[in-house]
């Protein structure tokens, strides 16, 4: 399991596993790894699914370094050629996992009763049942109703006949009347019954399903919990947790399916479980890029957060770690430059770095700046907003009239933006439109992903300025403006399949993002005037 490096030396503290650069020892030993991909495995980086592989360079108790190698998900036999660490908690298969043999019996048994003749016929004389009572009730009560019709007719036609005529023909429609009602009613009272009766008889093998659902859905509860109880992680402080108790802890009452089963724990895991230091870690993926997460071969990624954070913060805990660089203000510093000023709005050029609303743990931001600048204006100021990393235009509104005007025109898409990015590689496309609808990743917040079912609608208009044989530099037009639309525009292989330079998220780490709002247009909220306002790229 340990692949031996040959090398002994100090090492800076261990880097924050959601954001960070590989470093080059890392970036070794996954080429290491790589390698033996290629030679052992040489048709996984062609097939239809792709995988994250991790590696972590450790140190062991007499000073020497190496790496362990890991995958995410459930064990694989197919990856054995390849000495990958074991899992956190191996899942128990066939006759050694009784409890899951017992709840798939009653999944088997709900589906027989559910198919069975009994209960589809009992369903099918249900239905027809409800819709012969129904016809037969409004037919008897539409009955009832033209006998009314009638009686009143010749009510009036009395008028004309004697008194002791008329008297006697109102006693005996008077009687028909009362007698009518009471017929109806007996009618409608014997549907109901006869309805009842077929639903008795439907839902007879209805609450033995039901009974069956909830003894199965308790089952897999109890089930669950006690395989999450079975994940038991070691940190570096020698400290021992289950994931039950784990993400409770971290306010999360259900830990999320395939807790514990990415590379990272398993990685610090086996580390731990053999007194070997971790040193430095990195993860790639390996393969076809998912249909909806942008994922790209040998591109190395930050570990996931929803599964993962919550195990990571516990099992670096005795490690020596670099801060969280997420909690880090990278607008400090900064210059928020004034582009257009009067009494009912502010056009500001945003630099890179700087959050455009206060964030729960940086309060500087373009709206605490502007406030600051502006003491008097009334409303919340932010019409729309720009990622902490993209540069460029933003409005604010000084005024509530100018605020919900503005935004009215961003709402109708009246209001024309401009961007302008260098793309990491050179594209073959020249101009065209993006149609990929957008959902938050909620493995790895704030990242979105594309999905075509449940994402909402993200449409973005480009032209390419300039192209050399490394680089594309980019206009884009958003006609929505949905999060991250930009970014995973470019960067999804059904989009330009080329990330902007330097997006931490959807590519990789330079400088800075390689995006800016050069020039945004829009009708002034007071005056109606066309605004146009430009900022000069700064890359």
């Amino acid at each position: 399991m340990l692949e031996s490096q040959g090398e002994n030396r100090t090492f800076e503290p261990f880097e924050y596993p959601h954001f960070y650069v590989p470093t080059p020892l890392a970036r070794k030993a996954a080429r290491g790894l790589q390698e033996r991909l290629q030679t052992e495995l040489p048709n996984l980086a062609r097939s239809p699914r792709g995988f994250m592989f991790g590696v972590l360079v450790v140190k062991t108790r007499d000073g020497q370094l190496g790496y362990l190698s890991a995958y995410s998900g459930m064990e694989r036999a197919d990856f054995e050629t390849i000495p990958f660490v074991p899992p956190v908690y191996q899942l128990p298969h066939g006759r050694d996992f009784p409890e899951m043999v017992g709840i798939n019996k009653l999944g088997e048994e709900i589906k027989r009763l559910k198919e069975s003749e009994e209960h589809l016929d009992g369903q099918a004389n249900l239905k027809a049942v409800e819709k012969e009572t129904e016809e037969n009730i409004q037919r008897e009560k539409l009955a009832v109703k033209k006998a009314k019709t009638a009686r009143g007719k010749m009510r009036e036609k009395a008028a004309l006949l004697p008194n002791d005529k008329r008297e006697e023909l109102f006693k005996k429609l008077a009687k028909e009347s009362a007698q009518a009602k009471g017929d109806l009613k007996r009618f409608i009272e014997s549907e109901k019954q006869r309805l009842e009766k077929a639903r008795t008889a439907a839902h007879k093998l209805v609450d033995k399903i039901d009974e069956l659902k909830a003894l199965r859905k308790t089952k897999s509860a109890d089930l669950q919990d006690a395989i999450f109880k079975s994940y038991v992680f070691l940190n570096g402080k020698g400290k021992a947790i289950d994931a039950k108790t784990l993400f409770t802890e971290f306010g999360v009452e259900t830990p999320p399916a395939g807790a514990g089963d990415c590379a990272a724990p398993k990685l610090f895991q086996y580390a731990y479980q053999h007194d070997f230091t971790p040193i430095s870690m990195a993860e790639f993926w390996w393969g076809a890029s998912p249909q909806g997460v942008i994922r790209e071969h040998g591109q190395f990624y930050p570990a996931c957060r929803r599964k993962c954070e919550p195990i990571l913060s516990f099992m670096l805990e005795g490690i020596p770690r670099k801060p969280n660089p997420l909690l880090e203000n990278l607008g400090a510093g900064k210059e928020l430059e004034i582009l257009y000023e009067d009494q009912h709005l502010v056009v500001v050029n945003k630099p890179t770095g700087l959050l455009s609303v206060p964030g729960r743990n940086i309060e500087d931001s373009v709206a605490s700046r502007v406030r600051n600048l502006y003491p008097e204006a009334k409303g919340p100021l932010v019409v729309h907003r720009l990622d902490q990393d993209t540069s460029g235009i933003m409005i604010l509104a000084l005024s509530k009239t100018s605020h919900k005007i503005l935004q009215q025109q961003f709402l109708r898409r009246t209001i024309r933006k401009t961007y302008v990015a260098a793309l990491e590689k050179a594209i073959d496309q020249t101009s065209g439109e993006i149609d990929l609808p957008l959902i938050l990743d909620i493995d790895n917040r704030p990242a979105q992903m594309v999905d075509y079912k449940h994402g909402k609608p993200a449409k973005t208009l480009y032209k390419v300025l300039k192209k050399s044989p490394t680089q594309t530099l980019v206009q884009l037009h958003p006609i929505t403006g949905r999060s991250h639309q930009l970014r995973v525009h470019c960067a999804h292989k059904s989009g330009l399949h080329s990330p902007i330079l330097g997006d931490d998220l959807y590519g990789t780490r330079a400088d800075r993002l390689h995006l800016h709002a050069e020039e945004v247009e829009f009708a002034h909220p007071v005056s109606r005037k066309k605004i146009k306002v430009k900022a000069k790229r700064p890359f």
